[in-house]
């Protein structure tokens, strides 16, 4: 019955999730994505990022931050992809760092900036693919890279070669099928395939260490890896 219902999402539902959101823009994608509640949502709430951010995974995933950020006396972090803040909100909380949030879609954005931003904390619209990045130390992208396609992510890459450090974390099988498995941007991920972004792997083949890992479920983690020295550790 569980192989009936994989087949069923993986051949009929998840190709038309990915129809509908093909000829979007990346702005228009997310934005969609967070109005129609395709993530869940919270009763209080307007915006929420789904279950990644919060639960067990996700406070292990600060404690860790916020030990990489205190043991490189980090003092300045952008937030690639912040979503609704709850991760953010954690790290700022417990080191004080000067933190700027950067999200595609501008209403969560500016919701953002009216209820947490403080001279420490600011937020910024921008496009990870396309748009000038914050000046930072460190560059977190925790499970976004998952959304998009493998020509999006490569332009991220490029995109954040400016940081000195960057913590890359991505939801991924134990056992992984292939890598990186294309896909069009959108809401669901490379894990229901058995895929998963690889950045050590074609077509990115970055030089990486696998800074963590976090137990999801029996069949997948959530997989951290540091990219450091990225001017010259692009591939050619």
């Amino acid at each position: 019955m569980k192989l009936v219902r994989q087949l069923y999402l993986n051949f009929w539902v998840r190709p038309r999730i990915q129809r509908s959101y093909r000829k979007l823009s990346l702005s228009e994608t997310f934005t969609r994505i967070y109005m129609s509640k395709a993530w869940g949502e919270v009763s209080d709430q307007q915006f929420y990022s789904g279950w990644g951010s919060q639960g067990k995974a996700a406070d292990e995933y600060c404690k860790n931050v916020v030990a990489f950020i205190r043991s490189r006396g980090i003092e300045s972090v952008a937030d690639l992809g912040c979503g609704d803040f709850r991760i953010g909100r954690q790290i700022t909380s417990k080191t004080g760092v000067r933190y700027v949030g950067v999200d595609i879609v501008k209403a969560l954005v500016e919701r953002n900036s009216i209820q947490f931003d403080n001279g420490q904390i600011a937020f910024l619209c921008a496009n990870l693919a396309t748009d000038p990045l914050p000046r930072a130390q460190l560059c977190l992208v925790r499970q976004v890279l998952q959304h998009l396609s493998n020509a999006e992510i490569d332009a991220v890459l490029t995109q954040i070669s400016q940081y000195s450090f960057a913590l890359i974390t991505e939801h991924t099988p134990k056992s992984p099928k292939c890598f990186n498995r294309d896909k069009p941007h959108g809401p669901d991920v490379r894990a229901a395939y058995g895929s998963g972004v690889y950045l050590e792997h074609p077509p990115f083949s970055r030089k990486v260490e696998v800074a963590w890992e976090t137990e999801v479920d029996d069949d997948s983690v959530l997989r951290t890896v540091l990219l450091s020295g990225l001017r010259s550790n692009a591939h050619e």
